[in-house]
């Protein structure tokens, strides 16, 4: 992760190392999260018409995206850029939503375009259960600051109730039930009613930001100096510049016929990973191994386990519950055992859902510690699959 910044959705030791630019045909410009790119193209655009769209001979795959992408020539956009441009941005998770809160600091319109049925946020993702109610963060955990822009946000986060910090013990568990606390520096902060109600609220102030949602942006043309968006070929509007705050395999296929191949070789230093995320409730306490802590934990980093990377309680993280049940537990996986049960996410079959949770729970009880199917039965379980998780998020902003 870029070290202005982070958020945390998986242990330190699954964070790819930024991109490292390239040569001086782009102009790169870090702010968090977000690589900024401005380009110069070469070659004219068509009009886009549905009667231009080709179905690919190279199939649906990353691979064959970018190899379709690398082969098409660039475009060249030669009028100057509007005085008082729109930008589109592509994805409202926290990459997506902090671009278009700083585009607004500059006077510049922007529409988010996000795919989220019940909010924006991405991987800000918070499930609530009705009526006890169960609460989940399942994707970012906490965040920390350490660039100073990003600090003045979280103030006024923090001032606004947004946002607090995280003051429960967190620290690595080794298999077998092994914990060391770690330090409570610097400070790790959660959203006060999870992650996508912070999400949420973030453009709520906003008088040049448009959301659409639920939208799945599937394509992009360049013409006459725009950018023309469209979804599965209903038109979503013309823009003078773009933002791609997506993941990567989403990234990959609107570049696949943009006409910008120079900007898809960056996509290609991406190492992604799908990670398993299982949400558990239980009546009671999980047992904390002897001489752990002096108090529960409420979050752990695990080593040693194949199928668990991360555990944490959010009963006390959101709640601040310490003994009344429901207990709610955030489990993450490792990208080894994601890999290796990687399925569609969209369409995640029964037997593989029941494999995974078994395996999960499984890992629960290596690092805990116990016995083999010792661990109390969860009465409330789901899974849910994040593809292309273990990444840098990077926002592609292109100026012609």
């Amino acid at each position: 992760m870029p070290t202005s910044s982070s958020i945390h959705s998986f242990p330190s030791s699954l964070i790819s190392k930024p991109l490292k630019p390239l040569k001086p045909s782009f102009l790169t410009t870090f702010f968090p999260k977000t690589l900024t790119l401005t380009c110069t193209t070469s070659q004219p655009s068509k009009r886009p018409t549905s009667k231009n769209s080709r179905k690919s001979s190279y199939g649906t795959s990353r691979r064959s995206s970018l190899k379709k992408t690398f082969t098409q020539e660039q475009v060249v956009f030669t009028a100057p850029i509007s005085d008082d441009p729109v930008v589109a941005i592509i994805g409202g998770g926290m990459a997506g939503l902090v671009c278009a809160l700083n585009l607004e600091k500059r006077g510049v319109r922007s529409t988010v375009f996000d795919t989220g049925i019940h909010g924006l946020g991405g991987r800000m993702g918070t499930r609530i259960i009705d009526p006890q109610p169960l609460i989940f963060d399942h994707a970012a955990q906490f965040f920390t600051v350490s660039d100073s822009q990003f600090a003045e946000l979280v103030d006024g986060w923090l001032e606004k109730g947004l946002v607090q910090e995280w003051q429960g013990i967190i620290g690595k568990l080794d298999v077998g039930g092994q914990f060391v606390s770690l330090p409570s520096s610097p400070p790790r902060y959660v959203g006060v009613n999870g992650m996508r109600p912070l999400a949420d609220s973030l453009l709520s102030e906003t008088s040049l930001v448009n959301v659409v949602r639920p939208c799945w942006i599937s394509k992009l043309d360049p013409f006459n100096g725009m950018w023309y968006l469209s979804e599965n070929g209903k038109p979503q509007g013309q823009f003078d510049a773009i933002v791609i705050a997506h993941n990567g395999k989403c990234a990959n296929r609107l570049l696949a016929s943009s006409g910008l191949p120079l900007i898809a070789r960056q996509m290609k230093r991406l190492e992604l990973s799908s990670i398993w995320a299982l949400l558990a409730a239980f009546e009671d306490p999980l047992p904390i191994p002897d001489g752990a802590a002096s108090s529960p934990f409420e979050g752990a980093f695990v080593k040693g386990v194949d199928s668990i990377s991360w555990m944490a309680n959010n009963t006390k993280k959101l709640l601040h519950s310490q003994n009344s049940g429901p207990h709610c537990w955030t489990f993450l996986s490792t990208a080894a055992y994601g890999k290796r049960n990687k399925v569609p996410q969209e369409n995640i079959p029964n037997a593989t859902a029941e494999k995974v949770k078994a395996g999960m729970l499984g890992g629960v009880e290596a690092a805990l510690g116990l016995p083999k199917e010792s661990l109390q039965k969860p009465f409330y379980t789901r899974v849910q699959l994040w593809e292309e998780l273990v990444y840098v998020v990077i926002g592609y902003l292109v100026q012609v």
